[in-house]
């Protein structure tokens, strides 16, 4: 195994064209299903936290059904702006790689 090839060593081998979408390899339909796995990922692990924030809610009390972690307001809002960002952008792609998506008509 330690002469085995290593195409990291290739000069001029550059390792992000090997993910690049390649027109005579791909096709565009399997660019999309890995484009919709992604984005279904991305949603589910976005939607997670928005159900149960991180740290928990508070039990009882005056503060019951509230984030722990939103008595910190600053990072908590970051944490906010950025998982909904990421949500809703992750969302908005589903939405655009499916619309117009010839589904069979069930009668």
């Amino acid at each position: 195994m330690a002469n085995a090839p290593n195409p990291l060593n290739k000069p001029g081998w550059n390792w992000f064209k090997s993910f690049q979408y390649n027109e005579g390899n791909d096709s565009p339909s399997d660019a999309r299903n890995v484009l919709l796995v992604v984005a279904a990922l991305i949603t589910a692990v976005t939607f997670q936290p928005g159900v149960n924030p991180p740290g928990g809610v508070w039990q009882d009390g005056d503060h019951s059904g509230r984030a722990i972690y939103a008595t910190q307001t600053g990072p908590f809002y970051v944490f906010l702006i950025s998982n909904t960002l990421a949500l809703s952008t992750a969302i908005f792609i589903i939405i655009s790689l499916t619309h117009k998506f010839p589904l069979p008509q069930c009668l």
